[in-house]
């Protein structure tokens, strides 16, 4: 079992990862527009996957994985820009005692 030193150094280990390379984005949800937040933005997996629209057109999206500590405000449907690219949460992993993860895709 986890103790508080082990999650203190897990939430300080996160944080340095988060910080080596650091950007600031600002949630939009639901018409409103959030406080600048800090966090890291990865590739997930490939980087890219493929979806299929209504009419069966497929389109390559990319997904994204975004890090920030405790206290970052992110939920599914939420959307952000990032180096001129929109993006939209698609999902927020469920531990948070160390850090906050979601995951992105962009949006065509």
């Amino acid at each position: 079992m986890l103790t508080d030193a082990d999650r203190a150094r897990m939430r300080a280990d996160l944080t340095e990862i988060r910080n080596d390379r650091a950007v600031s984005i600002t949630i939009r949800r639901n018409g409103v527009t959030l406080a600048a937040q800090t966090v890291r933005i990865a590739r997930s997996g490939q980087g890219r996957s493929l979806v299929s629209d209504s009419d069966g057109l497929q389109a390559a999206v990319g997904m994204v994985t975004l890090l920030g500590d405790t206290a970052f405000n992110v939920q599914p449907g939420d959307r952000f820009t990032a180096a001129a690219v929109l993006y939209e949460v698609i999902a927020v992993h469920p531990h948070r005692d160390a850090a906050i993860m979601a995951e992105a895709r962009m949006v065509q």
